[in-house]
């Protein structure tokens, strides 16, 4: 059945919405059910033991709600799922998410057929369904979510999206990533796969002004040659991270959702076949490339400078800059005497830039000094500096990141900072790093690797394509 990208949007923007087996109790949908319906979302709840939830009229079933109802959120047990997706069709819902888990992933005869005849009223319909076994969606831009997203917190909003098979781990990439001040567009999860999988996604998420960077964990994949399409076409870089690689974890998939992970070799030729396509090994590698795509401009080139107060550090940079095929960059003499101009005689001046002690004093004009150069396409400045001093003597961070963002900017060279040190330090540059946009990272190889795809993706057939069309 051919559906159009539109089908889409009503998972993200639905004008109304009725939770099925919403819930006051603390259990799963507990979180969603509350902030729905304390949010400006025309939001039914639907409980067929419940006169009132958090002081909302409960209806005991989708069909007497007086209202059209757009999107039908599905919370109840297993067993009852496939009766209350007959009622969410015969109300004429346009899309379902079941988030109630316990189907084709158990293996068991009884929960298999019932995920197929879901599958099926799917096929035969125009009524889009996502999961089951799955957390839905969050919608960061308009603060529309199904999952367990508390929007009362500070969430930071973005250009990343996500698309993963994973359900729970939905809320927790969300959590760690807000923590790291890296901001979200949309994330969603999909679980078994009924109806609308990854290739639906993609093809919404590349038409969608709000994504910029698309980030994807698979586990296994239904319609392998659609992919292979959706991928070729894509003009928005896509960092994936497929489990299963080796035999015990291909076998733990289909426990998981119910999918044939497939032969891991396969999908490394596929995604080494296109561009704007890369493979990541973890979620903290996936998420720091993606925020440095989010908000860095792409390197003209792949010399990269490095400043840092530890020169051990910056001999493991350069390890890695060989290791993915980038180059130290050399800097100009001029560069080099602007440097020695305010720095101490015992800094090391040539890339990379060891500052040492001196680098709260020197830092600012030897940043100006080596991004100025024509020698240097990004900057990996690595910091390393013991709290203890900069408690006692109050030294900001403010002014480095600010200068770090106007240069990067100006001179549309990209600039990755890399913190060592206590939870404190991290803290202190996560305070200020979101509103100056520079990604803060823990892994040098991380930062190394984003520079590497980013300039890849600023040579690839696709981004020159689209630039050339804008």
């Amino acid at each position: 059945m051919s559906y159009q990208i539109t089908d889409m949007d009503v998972f993200f923007n639905p004008k109304s919405i009725a939770i099925i087996g919403a819930s006051e109790s603390l259990k799963f949908g507990h979180t969603m059910t509350k902030y729905l319906l304390n949010s400006n979302f025309k939001t039914y709840p639907v409980n067929i033991n419940k006169d009132t939830i958090f002081g909302n009229k409960v209806f005991k079933s989708i069909n007497i709600i007086p209202d059209d109802i757009e999107l039908a959120v599905i919370v109840v047990k297993n067993e009852h799922v496939l009766e209350v997706v007959k009622d969410s069709v015969k109300k004429g819902v346009k899309g379902i998410i079941i988030e109630s888990a316990g189907f084709a992933e158990t293996g068991i005869e009884k929960f298999v057929k019932i995920q197929d005849e879901i599958e099926t009223i799917a096929k035969n319909s125009n009524i889009r369904i996502i999961g089951p076994n799955c957390v839905g969606v969050t919608n960061f831009d308009n603060k529309f979510t199904t999952a367990e997203v508390d929007f009362n917190q500070s969430i930071e909003e973005g250009v990343i999206s996500v698309i993963a098979q994973s359900g729970v781990l939905g809320n927790i990439f969300v959590e760690w990533s807000t923590s790291q001040k890296i901001g979200f567009s949309k994330t969603i999860t999909l679980g078994n796969k009924v109806d609308v999988d990854e290739v639906d996604m993609l093809e919404y998420l590349e038409k969608d002004a709000n994504t910029c960077v698309i980030t994807v964990y698979l586990e296994g994949v239904k319609r392998g040659p659609k992919l292979v399409e959706v991928l070729r076409k894509t003009t928005k870089p896509i960092l994936i991270l497929k489990n299963g690689r080796s035999e015990i974890g291909s076998n733990a998939v289909k426990s998981h959702t119910g999918s044939i992970a497939g032969d891991d070799k396969i999908y490394d030729a596929i995604f080494k076949q296109y561009s704007g396509i890369y493979r990541v090994n973890n979620f903290y590698e996936m998420f720091n490339i993606a925020q440095a795509f989010a908000t860095q401009p792409l390197p003209k080139g792949k010399n990269i400078a490095i400043t840092t107060s530890s020169g051990s550090l910056g001999i493991l940079a350069c390890d890695e800059i060989e290791k993915q095929g980038l180059e130290l960059a050399v800097l100009n003499d001029s560069t080099i005497k602007e440097m020695k101009s305010i720095s101490p005689n015992w800094t090391s001046l040539k890339n990379p830039v060891d500052l040492g002690p001196s680098l709260f004093m020197t830092f600012s004009q030897s940043l100006k000094a080596i991004l100025n150069d024509e020698n240097v396409d990004a900057l990996l400045h690595i910091f390393a500096v013991p709290q203890q001093p900069i408690k006692d003597f109050s030294l900001p961070i403010t002014p480095h990141l600010r200068d770090m963002r106007n240069l990067s900017t100006k001179l549309k060279k990209p600039v990755i900072t890399c913190v060592f040190g206590s939870r404190w330090i991290t803290e202190y540059f996560l305070q200020h790093s979101y509103k100056y946009k520079i990604p803060i990272m823990a892994q040098i190889s991380h930062a190394i690797k984003a520079f590497k795809f980013m300039y890849d993706f600023s040579k690839s057939n696709k981004y020159l394509n689209k630039n050339t069309e804008n």
